[in-house]
């Protein structure tokens, strides 16, 4: 991947020259935004690819023409720097009607204005004081928007212009992305909406910032106890669960009941998660092993869920089963629809990295986001112990990935495991049996060394775009250095790792 490097004073920003994406908006050492992008959605909110053309730069501008391939849309961007701050815009028009699920600008902020005072301009012109939410918001926290002010914690006022549409803005730790996004055109307004065969399309963000920037790179040390780990068995053999054990995986997850009488015969205690429809037509089955926990797999809590846990109760866990309940894909759906305090055992959430963003760079940043939904999780939990997971490395729209088991994998599997421990998770479903039995799987190698290592702690310090993430144990402690970079870094190349002697 290329980029074009542009700077005014203290102002720089990043653009990704194969997407468009402007990354990076920096004020000093002050991170503004994570990204700033124009996405054309389909009806089923699927993202076209873009192709662009045209591309011109100088040292404080750039500029490019972009067709979504698939939709009769077309738009051209500039983006810059000068004395007035930050400016990109867009301006296209359709050669034909065509529906769409959001067609414009949006733009990432930064994890780091968590918690941070705002005063958000509503598009009628009045102003309302809140706040960037610290545990993540089920809703959007900001609506109407025509912009909003605050004060950066470098102490920074920054002042956001938004032009050319209705803005809102939701918090992507629901889908488990390490942003807030303020995106263009109202939900409440339907969707899909249809834009007109030759309607304009122009939409601006403006950025500007007053007070001394700072140039300090982030750092900064955390350390956490580490959740037990579950192994996704896509090889339900007793060989392979036997193997599992050999090399001291002692719990594996599946959504498969005719798995039991395998992992008993292995002695391996199960996560089982079966849907509403599934749980219905099963009779109660014994649980395999001490410690195996029968989760109830839904994104929405009612009547039905309600009526299912009743019957749980009574017919499965006098069988030996701890209870616990999830949702499918997203944290999304667990907050926005939280099942009442003591009812379980256990609340978990699934998660992967590539809800919004399929590149290696947000993959990477995206690992930030379980500290935060651990807390949140923690909140409502009551006394029921939290696990993270199914944690898939691919996209749910996409399916397959020849990355998932790869370098970038395993970086983002350390990454997002540091950050899973500082959420206070008990425990993580994560990596699958195929990989760990495969001695030629990076991701597999790590899964190996950490349960060679039986570590009980995980310290992860900051340093600019590298994190060291120690893994200590009573047997031993294993080193890593990832690099969030797209240059490489101390000889570690863009978006890998290297582990420490």
């Amino acid at each position: 991947m290329r980029y074009i490097h542009c700077a005014y004073g203290a102002w720089s920003f990043l653009v990704e020259v194969e997407t468009g994406f402007v990354r990076e908006v920096c004020y000093g050492g002050e991170r503004l935004a994570v990204a700033i992008y124009s996405a054309v959605r389909a009806p089923d909110w699927g993202t076209y690819p873009v192709a662009l053309s045209d591309l011109r730069w100088g040292e404080t501008w750039c500029s490019w023409w972009s067709q979504a391939e698939g939709a009769p849309f077309g738009w051209k961007t500039e983006v810059k720097v000068d004395g007035d701050g930050f400016q990109m815009s867009i301006d296209g028009a359709p050669s034909e009607t065509f529906q769409t699920c959001r067609t414009g600008l949006c733009l990432l902020h930064p994890l780091s204005v968590c918690g941070t005072e705002v005063m958000v301009r509503h598009v009628d012109g009045s102003e309302e004081r809140s706040a960037f939410p610290t545990l993540v918001a089920p809703h959007q926290p900001f609506m109407e928007m025509a912009g909003l002010r605050y004060t950066a914690p470098s102490g920074v006022t920054v002042d956001i212009a938004l032009e050319g549409e209705v803005f809102e803005t939701e918090d992507q730790r629901n889908w488990s992305d390490a942003s807030f996004k303020t995106y263009c055109h109202r939900l409440g307004d339907g969707r899909p909406y249809t834009i007109e065969a030759g309607q304009r399309v122009r939409q601006e963000v403006r950025i500007r910032c007053q007070g001394e920037p700072t140039v300090s790179a982030p750092s900064g040390e955390a350390e956490a106890t580490l959740p037990a780990l579950s192994v996704w068995l896509d090889t339900p053999t007793v060989d392979a669960l036997l193997a599992l054990r050999e090399a001291g995986a002692s719990r594996v997850a599946t959504d498969a009941p005719d798995v039991l009488s395998l992992a008993a015969e292995a002695g391996v205690a199960v996560d089982l998660r079966l849907p509403l429809d599934t749980l219905a037509r099963l009779k109660p089955l014994a649980a395999p092993a001490e410690g195996s926990t029968l989760w109830l797999v839904s994104d929405r809590w009612g009547a039905e869920a309600q009526e299912a846990v009743r019957r749980l109760r009574q017919e499965w866990q006098p069988l030996g089963w701890e209870l616990g309940y999830g949702s499918s894909a997203n944290f999304a759906e667990l907050n926005r629809s939280r099942p009442p305090r003591g009812m379980f055992h256990w609340l978990a959430t699934a998660a992967n990295p590539q809800v919004h963003t399929f590149d290696a760079w947000s993959i990477l940043q995206n690992a930030e986001s379980f500290a935060d939904i651990g807390a949140t999780m923690r909140s409502f939990a009551g006394e029921a112990g939290l696990c993270l997971g199914p944690l898939r490395f691919e996209s749910i729209f996409t399916g397959d990935d020849p990355r998932a088991d790869s370098p970038l994998a395993a970086a983002y599997l350390l990454l997002a495991v540091a950050s899973i421990a500082r959420g206070g998770f008990q425990r993580v479903i994560a990596g699958t049996a195929s990989q760990l039995l495969n001695e030629a799987s990076p991701v597999g190698a790590v899964v190996r060394d950490w349960l060679r290592a039986s570590p009980q702690t995980v310290r992860y310090a900051v340093r600019g775009e590298l994190r060291t993430l120690q893994f200590m144990g009573a047997q031993e402690t294993r080193a890593y250095v990832v690099n969030l970079s797209p240059q490489e870094v101390e000889g570690i190349p863009p978006f890998t790792f290297r582990e420490e002697a």
